[in-house]
């Protein structure tokens, strides 16, 4: 079947009906296999939730469609993603009501349903209803729903709609009845909705079983409230670019807006940042930025840099802020290269130098669709293996920055590993998520210091510090990871003071050294990349040809107190050393 909606609903039909699940699509079916505008509303019984979900994920399982989002508001929803045919939005509604008062119940639509095509729909008085109670949180009818509300009316008998009205009305029950007997000729008063909504409370009050009902969706909301606080379903989104002129991200922030809706969307600011600033939100957008991630929209952040080094900058300022489950960072660099990553997961994905053209929508929605899927499966699944401690280890230009970004990229394949932390030199206690972007220009090297006694000492008392704070970094931050299933990589780690110890600062006994290496945590693995001094000084020239050499020499005498180490020939591929190292991390 050519049409990915159609295959995934006719399946989800079929699999309801086979299991005897009871359900019904509430509105907007005349168009529904063809409709991509548009939600699909199922009404359940309450009982029935975990029934339908995993009706659902049959049924995506079967059509090629992937889970995205699920999401707690007033009805349960469920969003997958197609390559072809997009996203589609199922909604399960197990009441209708307006706030926490209740107007109709899934019971008694499903007791009068009917049968259209493979589907079931409610009867035409309940269904004008679920119209007017969308109409109640909207405060209007659209012209759609005023063309399908004379329809209905054609369809129900008078007295039988006036009943059901005052049932789910109360006393505004006979206007609304009157208002939708000549619907295309008279527009509804805007009044008719205030007067509905006090009938409303009225309504649920009016007797025992409407006032349960009413103290039960007040209950549920304070759950979904709790809950929503913890993990709530909006996305932040950054871009940040130091090209000229940056390419447009409009297309994407439009075709996310059927997975955030766009009134629950800020408009993108867009700034312009001097040498040295940072970007960081301030209190007030801050608050904004949590209320928007609340309501579930997308909040977007636009951000142009004068250097390539600022971008980093840039990234770790908004990495940090709450629920970095729900932060993505898109970053474009002056030669146009254009990254993306998760700050929750560490996952990255690249693209190449497009030019001019606009960021491409489909590899931004199908990386950020990507990861929301893995972050729905596993938290349905748990089962937790322990994470690795991974450390790279070599000579500037070996590729290891490159090879962690493609480690960072191979996430999304994988299974094992539930996150990716890089860290430059060693893990940190506190700090900013961080990713291994690339570095555009050569780093100027420290220049060598003169050895004397009192170098000496503050040598070794920076060595002490620095092996205090790995050890609590490794027991309080790293050990963390690890057990959340965390693949932790490491550019240099303490190995750096035996390599280069000139970048380190490090200018005492090399007795110290090899007895305090020893007090730092242990790796699972060390990675050493060897290459030839030709291919290290095409790549980066902060090196000359003569401390390559001594480098050289240190690195094939040195001891690594890990677990595994692994070689691996600096001059291959990094997508093919990249996936070398994760197969053997896997392992571990």
């Amino acid at each position: 079947m050519s049409n990915p909606r159609q295959a995934f609903l006719i399946a989800l039909f079929e699999n309801l009906e086979r299991k005897g699940i009871p359900y019904c699509v509430m509105r907007n079916y005349q168009n529904l296999y063809h409709d991509t505008s548009s939600d699909v509303d199922l009404g359940a019984e309450p009982e029935e939730i975990e029934s339908i979900a995993r009706c659902l994920d049959e049924a995506a399982d079967a059509t090629n469609h992937r889970l995205v989002l699920r999401a707690r508001y007033v009805n349960f929803s469920f969003v997958y993603w197609h390559a072809e045919g997009g996203f589609l939005r199922m909604d399960v509604e197990t009441e209708t009501r307006w706030r926490i008062f209740p107007i109709l119940s899934a019971k008694a639509i499903i007791g009068l349903r009917r049968k259209e095509g493979v589907f079931y729909i409610p009867h035409p008085r309940h269904e004008s209803v679920v119209i007017f109670a969308a109409a109640l949180w909207r405060g209007r009818l659209s012209e759609r729903y005023r063309a399908q509300l004379a329809r209905l009316y054609e369809r129900c008998d008078d007295d039988e709609l006036r009943r059901t009205f005052r049932a789910s009305f109360g006393t505004a029950g006979e206007k609304l009845a009157a208002c939708q007997e000549k619907i295309l000729t008279d527009m509804p008063n805007q009044s008719i909705w205030s007067e509905t909504r006090r009938a409303a409370i009225k309504n649920s009050l009016y007797n025992a079983p409407n006032r349960r009902a009413c103290l039960g969706y007040f209950v549920s909301d304070l759950k979904r409230f709790r809950d929503r606080l913890s993990g709530p379903p909006g996305i932040s989104l950054l871009f940040a670019s130091s090209a000229r002129p940056s390419r447009k991200l409009e297309g994407v922030f439009d075709r996310l807006k059927f997975l955030f809706p766009s009134e629950k969307t800020p408009r993108p600011s867009h700034r312009s940042l001097e040498e040295g600033e940072t970007g960081r939100l301030g209190i007030g957008e801050r608050a904004r930025r949590l209320f928007t991630l609340f309501k579930g929209g997308l909040f977007p952040c636009v951000y142009e840099v004068s250097r390539d080094r600022d971008l980093r900058r840039v990234v770790a300022s908004h990495s940090h802020y709450h629920h970095q489950s729900r932060t993505f960072v898109c970053v474009e660099n002056s030669r146009r290269d254009t990254f993306l990553a998760h700050a929750g997961t560490g996952f990255m994905a690249d693209c190449p130098a497009a030019g001019e053209a606009p960021v491409s929508s489909d590899w931004m929605i199908e990386f950020i669709s990507t990861v929301l899927e893995k972050r729905q499966t596993r938290t349905r699944t748990g089962g937790i293996a322990k994470g690795a401690f991974v450390v790279f280890v070599g000579l500037d230009g070996s590729g290891k920055t490159t090879v962690a970004r493609k480690l960072c990229g191979l996430g999304l394949d994988q299974e094992r590993f539930r996150a990716i932390r890089y860290f430059h030199w060693q893990p940190r206690l506190f700090g900013n998520v961080e990713f291994p972007l690339p570095e555009l220009s050569n780093v100027p090297r420290k220049k060598p210091l003169q050895r004397n006694a009192l170098g000496s000492l503050l040598s070794i008392a920076r060595l002490a510090k620095n092996l205090i704070m790995a050890n609590l970094a490794d027991a309080i931050r790293v050990r963390s990871l690890l057990r959340h299933g965390a693949l932790v990589l490491v550019d240099r780690y303490y190995y750096n003071y035996f390599l280069d110890p000139v970048s380190v600062k490090y200018y005492g006994p090399a007795w110290v050294l090899e007895r305090l290496g020893k007090l730092f945590p242990r790796p699972d693995l060390v990675v050493v990349f060897r290459a030839p001094a030709g291919v290290l000084l095409a790549r980066k020239q902060e090196l000359t040809p003569e401390e390559i050499a001594r480098q050289s020499a240190v690195l094939n005498q040195l001891q690594f107190n890990a677990r595994q180490v692994l070689e691996v020939d600096a001059s291959a591929p990094a997508q093919e050393l990249a996936q070398r190292i994760m197969n053997t991390a896997i392992k571990i």
